[in-house]
């Protein structure tokens, strides 16, 4: 413009958009796990259906404290790939991770990427009854 100097034709409206993710949600929810843990029970073997759906960060990750767990990558065999407590998912990857809590306490999950954690990816399992024999995990 006249005033700034500037050609009013080298300013791009946007929209706003800035291309990054503002707020990273487990179930849709930010930190709510935090204030409100998954109540889960010892001895109890349980299943959590894993998806990347971050729109502008090409990697997430999953990691579970206190506890191993079997991974199936896209889900779609029934053999267990491997036995870990973090996984890495690009765009879109997809799988299922089934472990069992040996005994009670609370328990974080959590991105390992500190922006995702700093901005709502977290959140507690609070396992609750009498400690339990820990289970064998092995992927094989």
């Amino acid at each position: 413009t006249e005033d700034s100097g500037e050609d009013e034709s080298s300013e791009v409206d946007d929209g706003g958009e800035d291309r990054v993710n503002e707020i990273y949600t487990v179930n849709g929810k930010a930190f709510d796990y935090m204030m409100n843990p998954i109540v889960l029970n010892t001895g109890k073997p349980y299943r959590i259906f894993l998806v990347n759906m971050l729109e502008f960060d090409l990697v997430n990750s999953f990691h579970l404290h206190g506890a191993m767990f079997n991974y199936y990558t896209a889900g779609t065999d029934e053999t267990a790939d491997y036995n870990t407590d973090i996984v890495t998912l690009s765009q879109g990857d997809r799988g299922i991770m089934e472990f069992t809590y040996a005994y009670p306490g609370t328990y974080m999950f959590h991105a390992h990427q500190t922006e995702f954690t700093d901005l709502g990816w977290m959140g507690l399992f609070d396992v609750r009854g009498d400690p339990v024999e820990p289970p064998l995990h092995d992927a094989t």
